[in-house]
Formats: structure tokens, C-alpha cells, sequence
């Protein structure tokens, strides 16, 4: 018994050494852990992605000098236009007036030395801001529909005026901006103004005027054979689980997509897509800044301004947009929504999605069409339908889209016919001489 002592002692020591021992195993164990492969999320595009500027886009560039209106409405001095903003240091922005008449919009526009551009659409400054380079932090929150250059003083001092119109809430707000190079900017931006078409004005009795071509127009009526987008793409794009996703045959011109909570349909016959799902819904208030970002976004993060599509309506309590297709610098319009992109933003997420997916492909003939002069329209419209004179908000020339039989079931061919429009309230009316009012196809 006399050794116990020292048993308990050295069985002690061997216990704490042990101890010592697996600790530092367990400190320098380096386990050989398999690598996690990171899940390939699926990018599913059905077009290029475009920059901000290519959707904002005004559908007219006016120019006043000499006493004389030019415009245009080529892409191309849009772009160079664009350019240059780009490179203007834009500075002191501030509400001017807020209670603008429309005889004082009239002269803004009709002075000398300025071009305006014309928007279809209040566009949010907040939002414009990003195609320029703007010095101040602070902008307001506000939008506009007209923006007019002045470059009245830009050879003595390098600098021009920024008016921004509203002409829905009759705001008008002015900023400056340097101009580095006024010789490019008068060469390139101002002097091909004098090639451009002659307008005029059609002044209208308290009432905001109206700017048409002075001459007649001549314009090809196209036809183009179109080419699809599969809608399977939109499917990946707007299901989140395709595996759970059943499809539905209704005719031999429709089917559904359903997963159960949402919904897309498929209208084989005009191309169209039509995308809601019911549980977004929001009546949540949204800012016209983000409605236009989130509904921006959403269509390009999968390239789905397929062509030459650009904003034209906003409807801030319904949060929905509409984006109106243009070829060649016209606006097309059609009965059925064929030529439009809409969206109607949700609970964080898209609630609807409706537009075509077709693409025009392959251009097929044209024959010239001659069309009336803007003011010989302007002037049968205001003897004849004195009321819709009055409420037009724009009298432009389009395209009017219609579908033609093919020799083959599978094909699309698409006709563009030039015609004259006026533009109220997000609805258009086919206008002439002889069918003064035309008919009326409201832009659901």
C-alpha cells in the first residue's frame, strides 16, 4: 500500500500528458474535406442586353434656328446627341416654375438656337442622371417630358442650358452644363440640322401646339418574313422550378405553362407571351424612379429588348410600363399587343409580363407609298373632328402592323403600312384626308 501514493501520481501525470497530447492533434488536424463545386445557375438569354440610353429614348429631335423648325427621327443624331451628353459636366439644377402654361412651353420650344427632344413618357431625373455627369449630389426627385438644349451662348462663354418640361405637371426645371469642345459640338450635333426635314408649328387655342413635317413623306409599306423566340426560353426565364412546370395544349394556337402559382400562356397565332403570377400583386406605393429601374432590369437581365423597343407609358398606381417597338425611327402600332413589351412589377418580383416574341427577319419587298404633308393632316383634323384636334396629344407618322397569310403554316410575315397617327392618351388613331378620325384601336 505504501506505493499508492506514487501510483496515483505518475497515473495523474500520464493522464495530463495524454491530454497534451490529443490537443495538439485535434489543433493541427487537417481533415481532407471534398472541394464543394458551386451550383451553375442557367443564364437564359433571348437577346443582347442594352444600355439605359437605347430604351430612353425620345421619339423627335426638333430644331430651332433661323425662324425655322427641322427635325428628325433617325436613330443616328440621337446617338451622337447621347454621346455628348455624356461628356457635358451638368450643374446647378433647380425648379424654375411650377405652374407652366402651354403658351409659354410654346415659346421655349419655338426659340431660337435650341433643339428639343420629345419624350413619350415622363422620364425620372433621378433615373436620366446616368447618361450624364451630373456634379451635384442632390437630385431632384422630379421627371420630365421635353428637354431642350439651348445652345444660344455656348461659342462665347462654352456652356448651354438644360430646360427640362414637364408638360403633364407643368414643371419646368433648368440646369447648365460645360461643354468641352464647342467646335465638335456645332459640327457634328447643330450644322447637320440643316439637312434635316422642315417642320412646322400648329399653334391650337390655349392649348400646347403641335410640330409636323412640312412636306410630303415617302415611305416604303415593308414586308418582313419574322423568325420566333422559342417560348421554352421564357419558360426557364420565368419558372423557378421547371421540373414541377405542366404543360397544357388548349388549340393548336394556344397552350399554358403552369407550376402550380403562376401561369404563362402562349398565343401562337400572334406571337405572344402573356406571364402573371397572382400572389406578386402589390398595391404598395412605388416611386416612378423604381418602377422604371425594377421593370428596366428585368427585361434586360435576360436581353429582352429583342428590338428597337423604348419606353412609352408608365401607370405609377398600377406599377406597370410599356415599352412601344419603332422601326427605322417610327413607332409601330398594332390591334393586338404585338408591338409592345409590359410589365407590371409585384411584391419584389414580376407580377406580369406580356409581349411578343418574334423577331423581323428577313425583309422581303416595299413599295413607296406617298403620304400627306403634316400640315395638310393637322389642317383636314381641325376642320373635322374639331374635338380630337384638340385632345391629340401628337400627330406622328407610323407604322401600322398587320399579319399576311403565307405559303407555309409555320411562317410569320409581318407588314408595316405608313400611316399618319395622333396620339391621345396612350391610344392611337389612324388619320388621312379622306377618313378624317380613321379608326380607333385603343393600346390595351
Amino acid at each position: 500500500m505504501k506505493y499508492v501514493e506514487q501510483i496515483k501520481s505518475l497515473l495523474l501525470a500520464f493522464l495530463v500528458l495524454l491530454s497534451i497530447v490529443f490537443t495538439l492533434l485535434i489543433w493541427n488536424y487537417k481533415p481532407e474535406y471534398e472541394t464543394i463545386k458551386e451550383t451553375q445557375i442557367e443564364e437564359v438569354l433571348v437577346g443582347k442586353p442594352k444600355d439605359l440610353q437605347e430604351v430612353i429614348k425620345p421619339y423627335r429631335l426638333l430644331y430651332r434656328q433661323n425662324d425655322q423648325f427641322y427635325g428628325t427621327v433617325s436613330s443616328t443624331p440621337l446617338k451622337g446627341l447621347y454621346k455628348h451628353l455624356r461628356l457635358w459636366q451638368v450643374y446647378e439644377m433647380e425648379l424654375i416654375k411650377s405652374d407652366l402654361s402651354d403658351s409659354k412651353m410654346n415659346e421655349m420650344v419655338r426659340t431660337n438656337n435650341r433643339i428639343t427632344m420629345f419624350y413619350n413618357e415622363e422620364i425620372p431625373l433621378r433615373v436620366f442622371s446616368n447618361l450624364l455627369s451630373y456634379n451635384e449630389n442632390e437630385i431632384p426627385d422630379a421627371s420630365f417630358t421635353r428637354l431642350i438644349i439651348d445652345w444660344s451662348n455656348v461659342e462665347n462663354s462654352d456652356q448651354i442650358q438644360l430646360l427640362f418640361l414637364n408638360t403633364e405637371k407643368r414643371l419646368y426645371y433648368r440646369a447648365y452644363a460645360s461643354v468641352p469642345d464647342k467646335d465638335y459640338f456645332m459640327e457634328k450635333v447643330i450644322e447637320p440640322a440643316n439637312d434635316y426635314s422642315q417642320y412646322v408649328e400648329v399653334e391650337r387655342d390655349a392649348l400646347r401646339s403641335l410640330y409636323v413635317a412640312k412636306d410630303p413623306i415617302q415611305l416604303a409599306r415593308d414586308r418582313y418574313l419574322a423568325v420566333d423566340i422559342k417560348p421554352d426560353l421564357f419558360k426557364k426565364i420565368l419558372f423557378t422550378d421547371l421540373k414541377i412546370v405542366q404543360r397544357n395544349i388548349e388549340s393548336s394556337q394556344s397552350e399554358r405553362f403552369t407550376d402550380g402559382t403562376s401561369l404563362m400562356t402562349v398565343d401562337s397565332q400572334n406571337r405572344i407571351i402573356n406571364y402573371v403570377y397572382p400572389t406578386a400583386e402589390s398595391n404598395t406605393p412605388l416611386p416612378s424612379t423604381r418602377l422604371l429601374k425594377d421593370s428596366y432590369n428585368f427585361i434586360n437581365d435576360h436581353g429582352g429588348f429583342t428590338m428597337d423597343y423604348r419606353l412609352s407609358y408608365m401607370d405609377i398606381g398600377r406599377h406597370s410600363t410599356e415599352y412601344q417597338l419603332f422601326v427605322q425611327g417610327l413607332p409601330v402600332y398594332s390591334n393586338d399587343t404585338m408591338t409592345r413589351l409590359v410589365t407590371t412589377w409585384g411584391e419584389d418580383r414580376i407580377f406580369r409580363y406580356r409581349r411578343p416574341y418574334y423577331l423581323m427577319d428577313t425583309h422581303i419587298d416595299g413599295v413607296q407609298r406617298d403620304l400627306e404633308s403634316g400640315e395638310q393632316i393637322a389642317e383636314s383634323l381641325r376642320t373635322n373632328d374639331k374635338k380630337l384636334f384638340n385632345e391629340t396629344e401628337e400627330i406622328v407618322v407610323g407604322y401600322e402592323l398587320t399579319l399576311e397569310e403565307s405559303d407555309q403554316d409555320t411562317d410569320l410575315v409581318l407588314v408595316l403600312e405608313p400611316k399618319w397617327f395622333a396620339v391621345t392618351n396612350n391610344e392611337w388613331t389612324r388619320l388621312s384626308p379622306e377618313e378624317t378620325g380613321g379608326d380607333e384601336f385603343g393600346l390595351e
